[in-house]
């Protein structure tokens, strides 16, 4: 199989330009929440007990859109075995959904502790 079809290339390895798709979709769904909460949520003035929320919905696009392509895969994966690797769907889940939600979790352990510190 070509590595441009889209699915895996020889020796297990994912093709590029389906890997690049996949960043820039969760990217743009990313900002597209961060706009979503800067226009209707956010208060005129970001402080700290408003940027946990910022940093909230940015993450979540990231982690909502590689859920929809983790979810895509073991679908893809359950009609034809052949089709989607093994690799592909730890890779998917692992990069656009568990690192996503780490990253959220460790901003979220450091707004709280600038919160309790008192950080202005």
């Amino acid at each position: 199989m070509p590595a441009s079809s889209g699915r895996a290339a020889a020796g297990g390895q994912l093709s590029l330009i389906p890997v690049l798709l996949r960043f820039i979709s969760c990217g743009l769904l990313a900002i597209t929440f961060g706009v979503i909460w800067r226009f209707t949520l956010a208060p005129k003035v970001v402080g700290i007990s408003s940027a946990f929320a910022g940093i909230f919905f940015l993450l979540l696009g990231f982690i909502i859109g590689g859920l929809g392509w983790y979810t895509r895969d073991v679908r893809a994966r359950t009609r034809d075995a052949e089709r989607v690797s093994d690799e592909r769907i730890v890779f998917s889940f692992v990069v656009f959904a568990a690192m996503p939600f780490a990253v959220l979790v460790v901003v979220g352990l450091v707004w709280l502790l600038a919160f309790i510190i008192g950080a202005h």
